[in-house]
């Protein structure tokens, strides 16, 4: 991967720098030459030109270097066109700023002699980004127009004007109109005016080549996508237990050649987040990985891993170099092994039996069999029980709810007096299992509906012939296990109070202690990831895919 090399980033800083030059030394006395008045309209014009581009470059210069860092060809191409005019609108200055021309010309030549590190596509977007960018140029011009005011002919200004009616001018000035704010002579007011002018335009031309750029769909999956992805998982017996989760519509997927094979992945703030194992025949998945470095290489995006198996994070591992890091363990409950029996199981065996006496009753349904009434109840709930909270989920969940698409679900009820107090959803795992969807629950519910639900859910599995049951992600579980031996050092106990910590926003050792109860094996779950100083960047995208932030 050519990810590695950091000229890029080292350079994109550098550019941060000379924009932040170029603006504080044109407002700033103490780093700018002293102005010089000349009884001159040409003079004066390119003057007040000069002062102008050097600011809009300069703040433009800072708004791109982030995209210099990431390799963005298009970033290059447009830092070398500002630099160069820069240079060249500064050598027409009536008092010439040597520095801001050595500055920016030394900048010129670093990118020209390295353009070759500078490959990268820029980010497919959405329609909603040249509303964005309207705003956002919007304001930048307007205090650039201010600036332009208040600092190069601040002298030319007849009175003393307000900041309201300073601000007034320019916002007319920008598109031809004039303001309240007076000169002291015709040709400085012309200056000013069509100065302001063509400020207006480049705040607009900007968001318009926006708009009719080539727009890319971003992270989407059709329908016909995600029902191809559905057959191969579930006719697939090897297929990983996070698999089905594949065909969320807010993922996009990347095939094989014969599009028998594939993985889930997202791009969110610069990193391509790739989810779980790939699905389908083993021999297709190395293709498949093939395919998204390729494409992360090609965007210059951050490639990380979220929630893989050991088999496949051993090939991810194999391909790049890159390190994995043990997030947590997923609950696994045989059906075949499971008791109630057993003094490891007698809180799960009293919490039930309590349920029982409080008159709480479970009902099991495939999706299928579920009456058009119960439908619209669950379909409430799913949103009443929420109280508020946007929805979670991204690896190990669907984005979706009584679709039609999930006709193979699974519905464990528990009512009590005939109403509904929680449920719990399951969706396929192969041809011989089923993974944890949604848990939801009222807040009136009783403490053990859920062990209840479980404990049902394993006796409806077993009539359905499933053999395995996917349960709750256990996130650092490890940690909390590892940190109750008397053996446990003073470091791990810090670990372990930093995640109870966090367990006050975020449910971690709850999820570990419940899912603890039954007894299950152990799948362990991997962030494969490429350096150290890449895990902020990927843990603020984990989060904002999961809904965490």
């Amino acid at each position: 991967m050519k990810l590695t090399n950091k000229l890029p980033k080292f350079l994109g800083s550098l550019m941060f720098v000379v924009g932040f030059f170029n603006v504080v030394a044109n407002i700033f006395r103490p780093f700018k030459h002293a102005a010089h008045r000349i009884d001159s309209y040409t003079l004066v014009y390119v003057n007040s030109t000069a002062f102008s581009t050097s600011l809009i470059s300069g703040m433009l210069l800072i708004l791109i270097s982030g995209g210099l860092r990431k390799r963005k060809r298009r970033a290059w191409n447009l830092a070398v066109m500002l630099l160069a005019i820069g240079v060249s609108v500064e050598a027409f200055r009536y008092h010439v700023h040597f520095e801001h021309v050595i500055v920016n010309l030394i900048m010129l030549l670093l990118l020209i002699f390295f353009r070759d590190e500078f490959y990268a596509k820029s980010d497919p977007t959405s329609k909603r980004h040249p509303i964005i960018s309207l705003l956002i140029s919007g304001l930048v011009f307007v205090f650039i127009g201010v600036l332009l005011l208040l600092f190069r002919h601040h002298d030319s200004i007849v009175g003393n004007p307000s900041f309201g009616r300073i601000l007034q001018t320019v916002l007319n000035g920008m598109v031809g109109i004039q303001g309240p704010v007076q000169f002291s002579s015709e040709r400085v007011t012309d200056t000013v005016y069509g100065t302001l002018l063509v400020i207006g335009i480049a705040s607009v031309s900007i968001p318009l080549l926006m708009l009719f750029r080539k727009i890319s769909p971003i992270n989407k999956l059709s329908i016909d996508d995600a029902a191809k992805v559905k057959k191969i998982v579930l006719e697939n017996p090897q297929s990983d237990s996070l698999s089905y989760f594949s065909t969320r519509l807010d993922k996009a997927v990347m095939w094989s050649e014969s599009k028998t094979a594939g993985q889930s992945y997202r791009v969110q703030n610069g990193v391509l987040l790739v989810s779980g194992d790939p699905f389908g025949h083993y021999s297709l998945w190395s293709e498949v990985m093939d395919k998204l470095i390729a494409l992360a290489d090609e965007y210059a995006w951050t490639l990380a891993v979220m929630g893989c198996s050991d088999r496949a994070g051993e090939l991810w591992i194999k391909k790049t170099k890159m390190t994995a890091l043990h997030i947590g363990d997923e609950a696994i409950i045989n059906t075949k092994d499971f008791t109630l029996e057993g003094s490891n199981m007698k809180n799960v065996r009293e919490m039930i039996n309590k349920t029982k006496r409080l008159g709480y009753y479970i009902e099991s349904y495939k999706v299928t069999e579920l009456s058009d009434e119960l439908r619209e109840i669950l379909k409430l709930k799913a949103v009443e029980w929420r109280y508020g909270q946007k929805e979670r989920g991204f690896s190990m969940a669907l984005d979706r709810f009584m679709n039609e698409l999930d006709d193979q679900e699974i519905y464990v009820i528990a009512k009590k007096d005939d109403e509904l107090m929680a449920f719990m959803t399951f969706s396929p795992w192969g041809k011989k299992g089923m993974s944890l969807d949604r848990m939801l629950r009222s807040k009136d519910a009783d403490t053990g509906v859920n062990e209840l639900i479980i404990s049902s859910a394993v006796e409806f599995a077993r009539t359905q012939k499933i053999e395995q049951i996917s349960l709750n992600f256990a996130a650092f579980r490890s940690v909390f296990e590892e940190a109750e031996r008397i053996s446990a050092g003073s470091i791990l106990r810090l670990k372990r109070n930093f995640l109870r910590f966090i367990s006050k926003w975020v449910q971690v050792e709850s999820l570990y202690r419940f899912n603890a109860k039954f007894q299950p094996d152990w799948n362990p779950r991997y962030l494969i990831y490429p350096s150290p100083t890449k895990l902020v960047e990927i843990g603020i995208a984990v989060g904002k895919a999961e809904g965490l932030l």
